[in-house]
């Protein structure tokens, strides 16, 4: 019984480091990629394009309001712009959000949605901020796309926090290959008592 114990202790404690190092948080701040549209793959994900582009801010003016590092990224006027990883799940846990008005416009509001496989699973009003960047946490598990926008005025997004979802394949590999080990170390265990 004791040597099953510890067995099952091993098991577990194997575990847990696995599920920690397959679940880590990036956070997407568009350093480095110069004042264009954000590259498709950059941070793993596919970002809108067209009239729905994602444009990188990286010098002053009034799109210019990175929430840390040198760089933050701006919506067309009144678009919609969404970021995605097709077939691979993640978890939005928040970003830093702001709007630029063009003089004459009040609307600073808007609805933010999460999508899983084509169906919208989360949906959340947000008020910008016309003056500075805010943090906006969301907790969405389990998420493959993100659209915000359909502002007046430009939306200003910096330093997207996401973490990475295990798909469930990986994890069952990696259950089983503990569940062997275990076994394994169990016969061992039987053989030394039988001797």
């Amino acid at each position: 019984m004791r040597a099953w114990l510890g067995s099952a202790a091993v098991a577990v404690a194997m575990v847990l480091p696995i599920k920690t190092a397959t679940a880590q948080e990036q956070v997407l701040g568009f350093e480095g990629i110069g004042s264009t549209g954000v590259p498709t793959g950059y941070g793993g994900m596919t970002w809108s394009t067209s009239f729905n582009w994602w444009q990188v801010v990286a010098t002053s003016g009034s799109l210019f309001r990175p929430s840390s590092g040198s760089a933050n990224a701006a919506s067309d006027e009144m678009s919609f712009i969404s970021f995605s990883r097709p077939g691979e799940l993640f978890d939005l846990n928040s970003m830093f959000l702001g709007e630029y008005l063009a003089p004459g416009r009040t609307d600073i509001g808007t609805t933010i949605y999460g999508f899983r496989d084509g169906e919208m699973v989360y949906s959340m009003p947000v008020t910008y901020d016309v003056n500075s960047m805010t943090q906006v946490d969301f907790g969405w598990t389990n998420v493959d796309k993100v659209t915000l926008g359909g502002a007046k005025g430009r939306v200003l997004v910096d330093d997207i926090s996401v973490t990475a979802t295990p798909e469930p394949a990986t994890v069952a590999l990696v259950g089983t290959g503990i569940l062997g080990l275990f076994l394994v170390r169990r016969r061992k265990s039987k053989a030394k008592t039988v001797a």
